[in-house]
């Protein structure tokens, strides 16, 4: 190849970065954070608390500031370790930002290396970086970095199973990479289709025919080895599974809530088709139709000429790659439909599938099969084949679109009545729907025009193709705007009257932040429907400390909603029956949790709850009520009188019998335990206290137990005076150590079950991809 032609093949992956970022712009720069959903709920306070630690020279693998303490699951993911470097928000938005142009490059790279031509794969690298659905996974983090990084796991099984050698480690390294995401579900359907598209293809005729059994054997080394680089996460999340309520398994009513209802298949075709995808809080008019609350991915949109081309390109395609790709597809969609599909049912029967919850995950693959026959349909299209088929599904399309748009605007009050909307709900509907469906329709009428020049000689098939891919990115790129809004960083800047509670230092309590999902006043003000809703709602929430926001300024609590599932059981207030509606009525389990703060957004009267501050937050007329819960229990203590409970939920109501003398008793589940506690009194001292290691001193008048009211697991150990000792789970979920008489150094440390195992595993696949590069240059020279 020319000089030339090496400089036509470099500018369509530039332009197609430049595609990658036409959503949003000025996201290319570090200036402005994202904050919408989990990126301000779990994502950018976990990020953060994990580059401190790690500055400090700590690799944390345990939370003590939500649920009483609970399992920290450290990011291994390459970029996600430059936090370290800066962890503002804006940085840390910018890093996300850069996986939708590797993406592009990742899906651009798996279009050339299956014979697509550079028009080709740019369309296959477009609709996989911009669409929808690509979109949606930056604000749920983990699944864009896995999504980023599945074009080249695939690619890498391909190359692994059909030339073997240094693509073994090649594959074995892609995989590692996309499982330190922790993102299994997006990985697993990637490695899927990966292994479906490299054992069952059609071999080239310049390629030798591999020896029967090969493949097979090469890409199975592959994913071994790819599990066994990721060794350390991997383990270490297989470890602490069996304690935390993912690993309980979540209900079938849950999975429905998160599954892709039916209509929702339409938005394939319109973007907004439940709400203005810019504004998805004050807009949102879906709520008929997902029963849970807006979906999991707000966008699914890819468009009439995505799937025109997705079609006409499974015609190019081989047999083999058209059956993986449209079968893919079809299962994908079958098993995000959830229980009303009936296949997630069954395979929620599966061992290990019931700690997944989101069918509507499953839409990963349609969306990269999609990707990937658009791109066939781009090369169809510009060798002059498939114009025909390509303008008659662009009809259908049309069509369909047209008819949405014609209902919404024609029969508004009957949409409005079906779907129970209210009157600015019905308003923002008609404001909406009928101009983003007619938009879709047009688009729709655009690509068939091109293909009416394109069959009468008016357009060269090639210049017409390359129009058509310049319509799909306009098209994706404007469906995408504000679908990621992003803010100034100062949204996550704490109030002043906030800071001055110094919440991070009650001595030996905790704050508990009464979830808004549980507030009058704050759902009241939702329904308001103000304008940038979304991000007053964040700012609020920031306020409010709403887990895990309270992970930015190191304040501990208890009893918060538990978001990531990964907490230990009986930490939630979900299980104790109380009424949730009614903070009075769980003040016990507070208590037990060594609570001394609450704050709400709604006004609390109580007799042991003294009103402290009231904090006006800005733009949205809320104030945050913190109140001092009276005579709060201690967070340490020796324990000089046990008691017998015959289970572990048993232990764990113990505490809250009007018998119960909290600064002397505790439950244990093991009868020897209570032979232990034969002391009159006692007393404790804080030394240190780190996230994985406390430091204690005791001093009793006879053997007995140190209580600490914070989460027990698996992984926690004991000494006393440096000598290992025994430690129990007391009171259904702390701790306790049995301690001699006298004074002593208690010291817990936490160290994750599977740990070494799994360093131990990373290490023999380390030495093994190394020693496959030396013997491949051995063998080379």
């Amino acid at each position: 190849m020319d000089a030339r032609g090496r400089l036509a093949g470099a500018l369509w992956p530039l332009g197609l970065v430049a595609v990658a970022l036409l959503p949003d712009p000025g996201a290319a720069l570090p200036q402005w954070t994202y904050y919408f959903r989990d990126i301000s709920l779990t994502f950018l306070p976990l990020r953060q608390f994990q580059a401190g630690e790690l500055a400090a020279g700590r690799l944390p693998f345990w939370n003590p500031y939500v649920h009483e303490g609970e399992f920290m699951l450290p990011s291994f993911y390459p970029l996600d370790l430059l936090h370290v470097l800066d962890s503002s928000p804006e940085f840390v938005s910018w890093l996300l930002t850069l996986h939708l142009p590797l993406a592009a490059l990742g899906a651009y790279a798996l279009g050339r290396s299956r014979g697509m031509s550079h028009l080709g794969a740019f369309v296959c690298g477009t609709v996989y970086s911009i669409g929808g659905f690509a979109l949606s996974t930056l604000n749920l983090y983990i699944f864009l970095q896995a999504l980023a990084l599945a074009p080249f796991v695939v690619l890498t099984c391909e190359r692994a199973a059909t030339r073997g050698g240094r693509w073994i480690a090649g594959a074995a390294a892609a995989l590692a990479a996309s499982l330190t995401t922790l993102a299994l579900e997006i990985v697993a359907q990637a490695v899927l289709l990966g292994t479906l598209l490299a054992l069952w293809r059609d071999t080239r005729a310049d390629e030798p025919a591999p020896a029967a059994g090969a493949p097979a054997a090469r890409l199975a080394a592959s994913l071994l080895l790819g599990i066994g680089l990721a060794g350390v996460p991997v383990a270490i999340t297989l470890g602490v599974l069996p304690e935390t309520e993912r690993g309980a398994g979540f209900s079938p009513e849950e999975a429905s809530g998160l599954a892709l209802p039916p209509l929702a298949l339409l938005q394939f075709l319109v973007p907004n088709l439940f709400s203005a995808l810019a504004r998805p809080i004050e807009t949102w008019w879906g709520g008929a139709v997902f029963k849970g609350g807006t979906p999991y991915f707000l966008s699914i949109y890819l468009g009439v000429l995505v799937l025109a081309l997705a079609v006409a390109g499974g015609a190019k395609a081989s047999r083999r790659e058209r059956i993986v790709l449209a079968g893919a597809a079809a299962l994908g969609a079958w098993i995000a439909l959830g229980p009303t599909g009936g296949l997630w049912t069954l395979l929620h029967e599966l061992p290990l599938a019931n700690a997944f919850r989101t069918p509507s995950k499953a839409l990963f693959i349609v969306h990269i099969s999609a990707a990937l026959l658009a791109g066939r349909g781009a090369d169809r299209l510009a060798a002059g084949e498939g114009w025909g088929i390509f303008a008659a599904v662009s009809a259908i399309g049309l069509l369909v679109a047209g008819g949405i748009a014609a209902a919404s605007w024609l029969a508004t009050d009957t949409i409005a009545g079906l779907l129970q909307l209210e009157a600015a709900a019905r308003e923002e509907l008609a404001a909406i729907l009928p101009g983003d469906a007619a938009r879709c329709a047009v688009t729709g009428l655009l690509g068939i025009g091109i293909a009416i020049a394109a069959l009468r000689s008016r357009l060269r098939p090639p210049f017409a193709a390359m129009m058509l891919a310049l319509v799909v990115a306009v098209d994706l790129a404007r469906a995408g705007v504000g679908l990621n809004r992003q803010s100034n960083p100062l949204v996550f800047r704490l109030l002043p009257e906030i800071a001055a509670e110094r919440l991070d230092d009650l001595e030996e309590g905790r704050a508990f932040a009464v979830p808004v999902s549980m507030s009058r006043n704050f759902l009241a003000w939702l329904n308001t429907r103000q304008t940038d809703s979304d991000l007053y709602m964040t700012y609020a929430m920031r306020q409010q400390l709403e887990a895990y926001n309270n992970v930015m300024d190191r304040v501990e609590t208890a009893g918060s909603q538990d978001r990531t599932r990964f907490s230990p059981l009986l930490s939630s207030i979900g299980w104790t029956g109380y009424d949730p509606d009614d903070v009075t009525q769980f003040l016990p389990l507070l208590r037990h949790a060594a609570v001394s703060r609450v704050l709400s957004f709604d006004r609390i009267e109580h007799p042991e709850l003294r009103l402290r501050s009231t904090v006006p937050v800005a733009m949205t007329g809320l104030a945050i009520y913190v109140y001092e819960l009276e005579r709060p229990w201690p967070r340490v203590l020796v324990a000089c009188r046990a008691h017998r409970a015959l289970a572990r939920v048993e232990a764990a109501l113990a505490p809250h019998a009007a018998t119960w003398d909290p600064h002397r008793d505790v439950a244990f589940e093991d009868p020897d335990a209570l032979r232990v506690a034969a002391c009159r009194s006692g007393r404790v001292r804080i030394l240190s206290r780190l996230p994985d290691e406390e430091r204690y001193e005791s001093e009793s008048d006879g053997p007995g137990w140190l209580l600490v009211r914070s989460t027990h697991a698996r992984g926690w150990r004991a000494t006393v005076d440096g000598e290992p000792a025994l430690l129990l789970r007391a009171d259904g979920r702390h701790r306790a150590v049995a301690i001699p008489p006298g004074r002593h150094t208690v010291t817990l440390k936490y160290e994750p079950p599977w740990l070494w195992p799994g360093v131990a595993l990373t290490l023999v696949s380390v030495t093994i991809v190394l020693w496959t590069f030396v013997r491949r240059r051995k063998q080379g020279s």
